[in-house]
């Protein structure tokens, strides 16, 4: 068999060498016992070492909580954009009901006989609306017309101006309805524009249409008077 000559070894290459078998009887004299390193290796022991990789393994205890902060915000958002919907739409079929109801007093003559006050005829629709309509965010608007080509070549009745404010009723309180909803057998309508603060509480729907982030709801019912007798 030939020889093989090999370079000497520097003493750098030693020193490597050196350290290398050392690390390596280090570790397998830790993994096989407990007992003492030799004297010149004396560090940790096999227990120490296990600790170690146990410390060094991936740490996921705070996975859920990150998870559920991630998951939890556009859920939530949904909710909210779900329960103001709802709640919008309530908000309008409870206002279209308090001016059905009220204003048939005014179809039947009733509140012409009963000398009804705009004050009055505007609190009944409020009731007939529901606790939750708040009265002074609530303006009224009676308008009568000869026929309703008349009614349909007239303008709607606006509830903001062009800087977006309220436009209020100038009429008395104390003015009786009939003198807005006219008599027998005239068209009427009656408009109600109610200032809903709710929307401003959640900006991020982006539903209000006034500066302030509330919704202006408009809504209206037309009707012509029956035929009755003038109130003796």
């Amino acid at each position: 068999m030939p020889f093989t000559f090999h370079k000497p070894l520097g003493k750098k290459e030693v020193l490597l060498n050196a350290l290398l078998i050392r690390t390596t009887l280090f570790f397998a004299d830790a993994l096989v016992s407990d007992r003492d390193m030799p004297i010149t290796f004396k560090m940790i022991s096999a227990s120490r070492l296990l600790g170690v990789l146990r410390r060094l393994k991936r740490q996921d205890e705070g996975s859920t909580a990150i998870e559920f902060a991630i998951v939890s915000t556009p859920f939530l958002m949904f909710i909210f954009a779900l329960t103001g919907i709802a709640l919008y739409f309530f908000i309008v079929s409870s206002l279209e009901k308090g001016l059905d109801q009220s204003s048939r007093p005014i179809r039947t003559g009733q509140a012409m006989c009963a000398k009804t006050t705009v004050d009055q005829f505007k609190q009944s629709i409020c009731t007939g609306a529901g606790q939750w309509i708040k009265c002074p965010k609530l303006q009224i608007f009676v308008k009568h017309y000869a026929d309703w080509s008349t009614l349909n070549s007239d303008t709607p009745q606006p509830c903001v101006d062009a800087n977006k404010n309220v436009i209020t009723n100038t009429v008395s309180g104390s003015s009786l309805i009939a003198a807005s909803a006219g008599s027998a057998s005239e068209v009427a309508i009656v408009t109600g524009c109610y200032k809903w603060d709710f929307p401003a509480t959640l900006p991020f729907l982006k539903i209000g249409n006034m500066p302030d982030g509330s919704l202006m709801i408009q809504s209206a019912t037309a009707f012509q008077a029956e035929p009755y007798k003038p109130c003796s």
